[in-house]
C-alpha cells in the first residue's frame, strides 16, 4: 500500500462512491486510513483535496482527462485497478471487498446512498456479507445507514432531533439497548417486519445502539441541527 510501512496496517477505509454526500460528513483523513475511490468517486475525493491510495472500477463515469491520467498511472491518483464494464459486481462491492481483504474492519462508504434505490440498498447490505464481520457506514446527503451485528455497539454523532431508525435484518434482534434516544430501549427484542424501531430521535448530539445478537440496519437522518456521520 502507498505511504505505509510493511508492518503497518490500515485501520479504516474511506471509500468514495459516485453518489452525493455532504462534505461536512467526511471525517478527517488519518495516517492509518485507506482511501479508495470507486469509479467517479475519484471526482469527489479530488474536489475535497484528498489523495487516494487506490482507484478502482470500470471508469465509465469518468471524464476522458481523468481516464488518461489513470492510463498514464499519475502518482497523484495512487494504485489503479481497472475492471470491465460488464461484470458480476458493482464498483462499490469491489471496493468493499478490497478493503476487507486488507483486514480492515471499519469501512465508510461515502456517497453510497445517492442515486438509485437498488444501488443504495445493495450498498447497505454489503455490510451484512458473511465474509465481513466489521462495521460499515454508508453515507448520503443528510443521512447514513449502518449494519450493526451482535454482539456490537454503534456510536451515533449528530444533533438533537435527528431521526434514528432500527430495522432488523434477522428474524430477531436481541438485547437492543439505546442511549440518548427519546424512546429508550433496555435489553429489548426487535422483530423483522415490525416497525417498533422506526423514527426514534436523538435527545443530544450523540447516542448509541447496542445489541447482543442479530443483525440490524441503523438509519440516521438529519433533523434541524444535526451533522450526520
Amino acid at each position: 500500500m502507498k505511504e505505509k510501512g510493511e508492518n503497518q496496517q490500515f485501520q479504516r477505509a474511506l471509500i468514495f462512491c459516485n453518489g452525493e454526500f455532504s462534505a461536512d460528513s467526511v471525517p478527517e483523513v488519518k495516517a492509518d486510513d485507506l482511501v479508495i475511490c470507486a469509479d467517479a468517486g475519484l471526482v469527489h475525493a479530488l474536489a475535497l483535496g484528498i489523495k487516494p491510495h487506490v482507484v478502482l472500477g470500470d471508469f465509465d463515469s469518468l471524464s476522458e482527462d481523468l481516464r488518461q491520467r489513470l492510463r498514464e498511472k499519475d502518482p497523484a491518483l495512487g494504485e489503479v485497478h481497472e475492471y470491465p464494464v460488464e461484470k458480476d459486481k458493482t464498483d462499490g462491492q469491489i471496493a468493499v471487498e478490497y478493503a476487507a481483504d486488507q483486514g480492515i474492519r471499519e469501512i465508510w462508504l461515502l456517497g453510497g446512498l445517492g442515486g438509485r434505490l437498488d444501488h443504495a440498498l445493495g450498498n447497505i447490505l454489503l455490510g451484512s456479507a458473511g465474509g465481513f464481520d466489521g462495521t460499515m457506514k454508508v453515507l448520503g446527503r443528510g443521512e447514513s445507514a449502518a449494519v450493526l451485528r451482535g454482539p456490537g455497539k454503534l456510536e451515533i454523532s449528530g444533533g438533537k432531533g435527528d431521526y434514528v431508525s432500527l430495522i432488523p435484518l434477522t428474524e430477531t434482534c436481541c438485547g437492543v439497548t439505546t442511549a440518548e434516544l427519546y424512546y429508550p430501549l433496555r435489553g429489548e427484542t426487535l422483530y423483522r417486519g415490525d416497525t417498533r424501531g422506526l423514527s426514534n430521535e436523538l435527545i443530544s448530539s450523540t447516542g448509541s445502539v447496542e445489541l447482543t445478537a442479530g443483525l440490524m440496519i441503523v438509519i440516521h437522518t438529519k433533523g434541524d441541527g444535526g451533522l450526520v456521520r
